[in-house]
């Protein structure tokens, strides 16, 4: 019997998402790149042979794989791979998948670093996959970078994404719970986190998210904003006068931010940045200069 087409092959698998209760759209996108993952392929290739028999060795490993997507399992960790900032990283069930937004908070910390050539000192806290502080290290090679997670798997993964970068020597890794494990004040110019910032208990959260995310990565508290006070409270010290703490924030929690970051006089701000569908998605803190002298006494 001859083989069936490449183009048979795939639709029938991306029936079955649909059937399954998938958007058409995100069934043939999401067999079309776990096509491209197994056969090693670019979409070009793809779209060309789509009319010649399928690779043998394809149709039992998509089945299975599409086994697993039906489950839930996010594309992202049946493929191991999620692009970030133009380069590609590792991610396993141990780290949040990096999205798009988070690359807001990338392009706020290359601000606040200044120059190409910048010898800055940056902290990311919360590393997990070690998207931000990868991203920051490639594209400022001078910049000394610490990339902090309390999740020794998510670190292990992020020592993978910095030496598939070349930059596993200026990335150093520190477990430890937020910012605790740092010294001394003053110190430093950028501490920047995507850090869990969702409701506990929240219903608006995907299936695909919740079922299988780690959820120490995604829940603070009862509005979502337990990690990003005590952001706001204990990094304050470590940051130079006018160094910045750079936030990813949820839908509706700029005010919050905003009047927790009031509290007191350590900061000025803050700035917010919105997102493509115009959410205030990262919050800009800067450190009062008169304050950091005090606290560096």
């Amino acid at each position: 019997m001859a083989a069936a087409a490449l183009h048979d092959v795939l639709s029938a698998a991306a029936r079955r998402l649909r059937d399954a209760g998938f958007e058409a759209a995100d069934a043939a996108a999401d067999v079309d790149v776990l096509a491209r993952h197994l056969l090693v392929w670019d979409r070009a290739r793809l779209l060309a042979h789509r009319r010649d028999p399928a690779p043998e060795s394809l149709v039992d490993r998509l089945a299975a794989l599409v086994d697993r997507r039906l489950d839930r399992v996010p594309v992202a960790y049946l493929t191991g791979i999620r692009e970030f900032y133009g380069l590609d990283f590792e991610v396993t069930p141990d780290v949040l998948i990096p999205r798009p937004e988070t690359e807001l908070a990338v392009e706020a910390a290359l601000e606040a670093l200044g120059a190409p050539t910048s010898s800055g000192r940056v902290v990311d806290v919360g590393t997990g996959s070690g998207c931000i502080a990868i991203a920051l290290a490639v594209t400022r090679p001078a910049a000394i970078v610490v990339a902090i997670d309390r999740s020794r798997p998510a670190l292990a993964v992020a020592g993978r994404n910095a030496r598939r970068h070349g930059v596993g020597d200026r990335v150093r890794l520190v477990a430890g719970d937020l910012v605790t494990a740092l010294s001394p004040r003053g110190a430093l110019d950028v501490v920047v986190s995507n850090p869990p910032y969702i409701p506990d208990g929240s219903p608006d959260v995907a299936v695909d998210v919740a079922r299988h995310e780690p959820a120490a990565a995604l829940y603070a508290g009862h509005d979502g904003l337990d990690v990003v006070r005590r952001l706001i409270v204990d990094a304050a010290p470590l940051l130079r006068p006018g160094g910045q703490l750079i936030l990813e924030i949820g839908a509706g929690q700029s005010d919050a931010v905003a009047r927790a970051a009031s509290n007191g006089d350590a900061w000025t701000g803050p700035v917010f940045r919105q997102d493509l569908q115009g959410i205030a998605r990262v919050a800009i803190l800067s450190r009062t200069p008169a304050a950091a002298t005090r606290a560096m006494r």
